[in-house]
């Protein structure tokens, strides 16, 4: 059985294997389903955001957030191993996204919101809970997780880069691309974490961090917990989505002859 105080290692060839590897529902798995009913056309799709993009935002998160897995050696003496889509190195990118890289890393290094909490935090929390309406086991990987020493107050941060060039426009984002949805969906990941974790806290906040891509590199900050009805409709999203995972799985049960139970 796995301790739910495991820190999951990074692999070297692929460090979200571990994770992906979890035989439990996670807001990404949701996402993909919303897609599969409404139609990828239908509703704002990770799908058709341009893979330089998406390399450039997991290097973005690898820098940030796993330091020790950049520039490995494996990765330097076998490269063709290394996939750069799962696998982003600093090498993987053109000079000026890499200078780019850089200049977003000083700028959230320089806030001192942001510092502090690199330092206090637990970075890339993975985090196993069963969610009560529907008993559905979910799993949640956090950017950033702040208990308090007594545990009474937790804070999770979750960092993004983002087109946005106004505080307005970032916050209309976190509504675009349901960012509410997985505000709830990992506040509640700690609520009803297997092993009670975080049972004694009383209070959960989340912090959504934009920062811009271009010039001039401004963060945004918007704290979902403070939002009036925010969290709320997020989490009737992600509770009517995991109603229809469990419908679904339930019909494919059903589905399934019994002759080919016993094979």
């Amino acid at each position: 059985m796995i301790s739910q105080r495991t820190i999951y290692p990074q692999s070297l060839i692929n460090p979200g294997d571990d994770y992906r590897a979890l035989a439990r529902v996670s807001n990404s798995d949701l996402t993909r389903m919303k897609e599969e009913h409404l139609g990828y056309w239908s509703v704002p799709s990770a799908r058709f955001i341009p893979e330089k993009t998406k390399v450039f935002g997991r290097a973005f998160h690898q820098h940030l957030l796993e330091p020790e897995t950049v520039g490995t050696v494996l990765a330097q003496f076998l490269p063709d191993m290394i996939d750069p889509a799962t696998r982003p190195d600093v090498n993987t990118l053109a000079p000026a996204q890499t200078k780019q890289l850089q200049t977003l890393m000083q700028t959230i290094r320089k806030d001192g919101f942001c510092r502090r909490y690199l330092r206090l935090s637990e970075r890339e929390r993975v985090v196993l809970s069963t969610e009560p309406t529907t008993g559905i086991a979910c799993k949640a990987r956090l950017d950033m997780v702040y208990t308090s020493p007594k545990r009474r107050n937790a804070l999770v941060i979750d960092l993004k880069t983002t087109s946005a060039r106004t505080q307005a426009q970032f916050l209309e984002s976190c509504y675009t691309y349901d960012y509410d949805r997985q505000a709830a969906f990992y506040v509640d990941s700690l609520r009803h974490a297997d092993g009670n974790e975080w049972s004694a806290t009383k209070q959960f906040r989340f912090v959504f961090i934009g920062i811009m891509k271009q010039s001039p590199y401004r963060l945004f900050a918007v704290d979902a917990t403070s939002i009036p009805g925010f969290m709320e409709y997020g989490r009737k999203k992600y509770r009517f989505w995991l109603r229809k995972w469990h419908d679904e799985q339930a019909t494919e049960t059903l589905s399934v002859p019994a002759w080919s139970m016993s094979a």
